[in-house]
């Protein structure tokens, strides 16, 4: 039986960094994306929309989307408190001078932060739900075996694309600050605001804006019926879809000993999902500079560099301009 694409609004153009993006408005799952792009109506639309930009679009992602991958572990539920905002050399300046971070286009974006212990924290959850009802010695014998599949950037906590200086805040923190600085003490609204794809990226953005707001972005969802991110106990839940942008292991799972496995296989590029939250406002984000300067780390440069703006060519040069900026 053929598979039925669903009406979806797809819209190509051209990011502030200045690559090709597409988007749809609210969160759309892999698999209903992988069937919408098989559709020849969506995929004239989006190469139209790039041919009224004088850009050739070639859709990539479809190539990963249609590939044979072997069974892996999926959607991984991951509770995170933590999230980070990764810039340049210039920015780093600009948001010490300034006090906080300004709004770029009304939106300050940042991403979630993934530690080692979230993960863990994941794969059991991933076993309850797969062996639930497990003895104490299936436990026990129980190997770890999640950390073999995340290896996509969303998990990188040591390089970003963006930049060589990652500011780190409580979740908690953050939306406090804002609640008090943008809502007048109202609690911030969360919604599903758009899905943004590149090759093999797939962005799940959650849009944080003012109550006051309501009426500009009432089209948008609720976050909570988003079916892979939801705001619960001030963390952000991810239903995560695909860990790894490239697949060298295989799960199998063990139904007798209730044990789950990860058998090596030989690389198959696949998509990476995330999620982006944007922040809406007009001015500037404020923190004390104790606080700034207390949140900042130093990491490398991913192969791919998104950054805008100057960037350090080692983690040691990072780290030898924020002690000299810091003193």
């Amino acid at each position: 039986m053929a598979e039925a694409a669903r009406c979806y609004s797809f819209h190509g153009g051209i990011n502030d960094r200045k690559h090709p993006e597409v988007s749809h408005g609210g969160h759309i799952s892999i698999e209903d994306l992988r069937i919408a792009l098989k559709d020849d109506t969506n995929v004239v639309q989006i190469r139209r929309d790039f041919e009224r930009l004088g850009r050739h679009y070639e859709l990539k992602i479809l190539d990963h989307l249609t590939n044979n991958i072997p069974n892996y572990p999926t959607p991984i539920e991951f509770h995170i408190s933590e999230v980070t905002h990764v810039t340049n050399n210039d920015h780093l300046l600009e948001i010490m001078a300034s006090g906080g971070f300004k709004a770029h286009e009304k939106f300050s974006w940042w991403s979630v932060k993934i530690d080692e212990g979230s993960i863990k924290a994941a794969e059991e959850r991933y076993l309850e739900k797969v062996f639930p009802k497990r003895s104490q010695e299936q436990k026990e014998r129980q190997e770890p075996f999640l950390y073999k599949f995340t290896i996509s950037p969303a998990f990188h906590i040591d390089k970003s694309r963006y930049g060589n200086f990652r500011f780190t805040f409580p979740l908690k923190e953050l939306m406090e600050t804002y609640k008090e600085q943008m809502c007048r003490g109202q609690d911030p609204v969360l919604r599903e605001y758009k899905t943004v794809f590149y090759r093999q990226e797939i962005m799940y953005v959650v849009l944080v804006h003012s109550p006051k707001d309501n009426e500009s972005f009432e089209n948008f969802p609720k976050i909570e019926k988003s079916s892979f991110v939801d705001y619960e106990g001030n963390q952000i839940v991810w239903k995560a879809q695909a860990i790894g942008d490239a697949i060298n292991f295989k799960l199998v799972l063990n139904t007798e000993d209730r044990i789950a496995t990860a058998e090596l296989v030989l690389d198959r590029f696949y998509v990476w999902d995330h999620v982006s939250l944007a922040f809406h406002f007009d001015d500037v984000l404020r923190f004390p500079r104790e606080t700034l300067q207390k949140s900042i780390t130093c990491c490398k440069l991913d192969k791919i560099n998104l950054a805008k703006g100057r960037t350090c060519s080692s983690l040691g040069e990072a780290e030898e301009m924020l002690s000299k900026y810091l003193m």
